[in-house]
């Protein structure tokens, strides 16, 4: 059942992955005006990027104390992104990532990991805006933004480190029949939780995120360069980078399609470069990221967890009842 839900994930993340490119012309149109050298470092800085936040994803597991290794933490990562296209497809690190623990780890391990990695990258874009905000000159309205950010994730820390809140919500799960049975795994979840949020835990995982930021910045100044006559400054860029990663996190929209792309499209446009440049430089990004990300994760997810996959189970041979089997012995004595 597990193998069919991982097939089913990563059919569904491909399909919207080739899906998303709707409009080739438009992609076809801006690759033509890049250079094998622009292109070749563009691949080297996402590869880069991918390698930092399955690092970042192995460091959480370790931090939650689950007996799985960098590389294993690693390999669960990129082999997820064959799903990066597909809403909640982050949850399959998660599911693989339990593949690794020898029967002993379930989804109520690995799953804290993900969400304190889903608010520490949110402190990290709020650092990298207000960053941005100040380095740009920007109106002082934007700072409630990263302010917001700051303020959720501190809202999350604190209730993840509450006694009191725990306490409450088991008691609240534990009233119902129907969620009693989710007591066990609510107080694994949340002493995982409290053990995630830590100044030792958050803080290699926050600065991995900064780490990555800046990676995606370095790509938007790398496309500015190469499509435009202004081109973009790296204080710029992390501007518009961390001001579009807050509007995904804050705007509920699965994944981010269409107002991650308007973000860029309208920050660059605040910075100074045209519309019609701004356009291609969030297409051009958003292609090169999705498929690149794609491609990387089916080939690991192939190579790694081929088994998964591709095993087959041996059809169960019909049992002979003892019984038959000493009448048959009996027999052959005779």
């Amino acid at each position: 059942m597990r193998r069919v839900v991982i097939v089913t994930i990563v059919a569904l993340g491909c399909g919207i992955a080739f899906w998303s490119f709707a409009d080739p012309s438009l992609i076809t149109a801006t690759l033509d005006g890049l250079s094998v050298e622009i292109v070749l470092a563009l691949l080297a800085l996402l590869g880069v990027n991918e390698l930092v936040k399955g690092l970042r994803w192995a460091w959480y597991l370790r931090a939650a104390q689950l007996p799985i290794r960098v590389v294993d933490g690693l390999t669960s990562y990129l082999a997820s992104q064959a799903a990066c296209s597909l809403p909640g497809g982050a949850l399959l690190s998660a599911r693989l990532a339990e593949e690794h623990g020898g029967g002993r780890i379930r989804l109520r391990h690995t799953t804290p990991p993900l969400l304190v990695q889903g608010f520490g990258d949110l402190f990290a874009v709020s650092l990298l805006a207000l960053g941005g905000i100040v380095l740009t000159g920007q109106a002082s309205y934007q700072l409630a933004a990263p302010a917001a950010g700051g303020a959720i994730v501190l809202l999350f820390v604190t209730g993840a480190r509450s006694d009191r809140f725990g306490t409450a919500l088991t008691g609240l799960l534990e009233r119902s029949r129907y969620t009693r049975r989710l007591v066990p795994a609510e107080r694994d979840a949340r002493m995982t939780l409290a053990t995630l949020c830590t100044p030792r835990a958050l803080a290699p995982g926050v600065l991995a995120s900064l780490v990555s930021s800046l990676v995606i910045a370095a790509i938007l100044v790398v496309l500015a360069e190469a499509l435009t006559l202004r081109g973009l400054h790296l204080h710029e860029a992390i501007y518009v980078h961390g001001m579009t990663m807050l509007a995904h996190f804050l705007v509920p929209i699965p994944n981010g399609f269409g107002t991650n792309e308007l973000s860029v499209i309208g920050l660059l446009n605040i910075v100074g470069i045209g519309f019609g440049r701004a356009t291609a430089i969030a297409v051009t990004y958003r292609a090169f990221g999705l498929a690149f990300r794609t491609v990387i994760g089916l080939a690991v997810l192939l190579i790694r967890y081929h088994r998964i996959l591709f095993a087959l189970r041996r059809p169960m041979l019909p049992q002979t009842p003892p019984a038959l089997q000493l009448e048959l012995a009996a027999e052959r004595r005779e």
